[in-house]
């Protein structure tokens, strides 16, 4: 479910975000609840609501909205329902009417620990409240997530190692790691086309990852997909289901919902999807029916994401006979890239920087 309001748009995001439209709120929440009332009503096992910025909304919305949706679905006795948060907007009131209506994970946008990068990114906290908010969403929910985001310009081993303290500090079982990339149509990318950013060196992007990989192994959350390392246990179930490929129910301003390779994307334009949901239609922008051809590729592309790689006896039910890649894969294992075992491929730690560039090797 797709909150896109943010105080600011960071300029190297690219998702369905926007800032400035605060007396939309509410019309958006009341669009919101009306498509929400329109999905099947479950059981659902994982809830997620993402932005943009759940928690710039107000309190007395963020509980109309929750309850309305708590109303409508039924959840499984053991769901998991995260809602995102920025340290900007997170206070003790929104958590604890999250919490009230059903949110058990908070999933939090740190980005960092340093104030000159934080700026850099152009994030509206710093990095006292940032361990503010962590505190006050330990305190309230039993299961925490915190963004970091690596291969900043300038950016340091010893700084990368203060911001996996904060790890440490609060005790977090989950972490997701991103390296910064600079994407077509936002403020970063168009200042590196005029030369004004640029990618740091493969070679300092490689050791940074690894050194971010062994450093929250350390703290014992391990690597389960290519950005996200968790206790076992406490890995998004929600996340989870995207990249096994499991079907998804969504509502929201672009949001993506996937049931049974049909593939829906709703408006953008948080204006159009009000206007669209009060006439009373589906607000869908696109609809796409999944060819097996793109099912096979979503299969290679989203396994090899997983520490627990991809299934061969999937890839064989799908179409893809190992007659066709195994030369290139034995190639891959041999030089310590790939490994197999019980019937499955994965990426090694040696593999996992050069994950795209095996993956489009791979793939049909």
């Amino acid at each position: 479910m797709h909150i896109p309001y943010c105080a600011a748009k960071c300029p190297y995001c690219d998702f369905n975000s926007i800032a400035g439209r605060d007396a939309e709120h509410q019309d958006y929440v009341e669009a919101l609840i009306c498509e929400v009332r329109r999905l099947p009503r479950g059981p659902y096992r994982t809830v997620f609501i993402g932005g943009g910025t759940p928690t710039l909304l107000s309190p007395g919305l963020l509980a109309r909205f929750c309850s309305a949706v708590r109303d409508h679905i039924d959840l499984t006795p053991d769901y998991e329902w995260t809602c995102e948060a920025n340290p900007g907007s997170a206070d003790a009131e929104r958590f604890q009417v999250l919490a009230e209506h059903g949110v058990n994970r908070f999933s939090l946008g740190i980005q960092s620990t340093h104030d000159h990068h934080l700026k850099f990114l152009g994030r509206v906290h710093d990095h006292r409240q940032a361990e503010v908010a962590l505190d006050l969403a330990r305190s309230i929910v039993p299961r925490v997530s915190a963004d970091l985001i690596m291969g900043l310009p300038g950016q340091t081993i010893a700084e990368l190692d203060a911001d996996l303290a904060l790890y440490r500090r609060h005790e977090l079982g989950h972490a997701s790691v991103y390296h910064l990339t600079y994407e077509p149509g936002t403020e970063f990318h168009a200042r590196r086309s005029r030369g004004e950013l640029a990618d740091i060196e493969a070679d300092e992007s490689r050791r940074q990852f690894i050194h971010v990989w062994e450093g929250l192994e350390s703290l014992g959350l391990n690597l389960y997909e290519t950005s996200n390392f968790s206790r076992k246990g406490e890995e998004s179930r929600h996340n989870l289901a995207y990249w096994t490929r499991r079907d998804y129910q969504a509502a929201g301003a672009g949001a993506v919902s996937t049931v049974e390779r049909k593939r829906l994307t709703r408006l953008k334009h948080s204006g159009q999807y009000i206007q669209a949901i009060r006439a009373g239609e589906p607000a869908i922008a696109k609809t796409e029916r999944l060819t097996d051809a793109e099912i096979l590729r979503e299969a290679w592309m989203l396994g090899l994401r997983l520490a627990n790689g991809v299934s061969i006896a999937e890839l064989e039910e799908l179409g893809d006979r190992s007659s066709r890649w195994r030369v290139r894969a034995d190639a891959l294992i041999g030089a310590g890239i790939l490994w197999e075992d019980t019937g499955r491929l994965g990426l090694t730690k040696t593999g996992r920087p050069v994950q795209d560039e095996v993956t489009i090797y791979l793939l049909p």
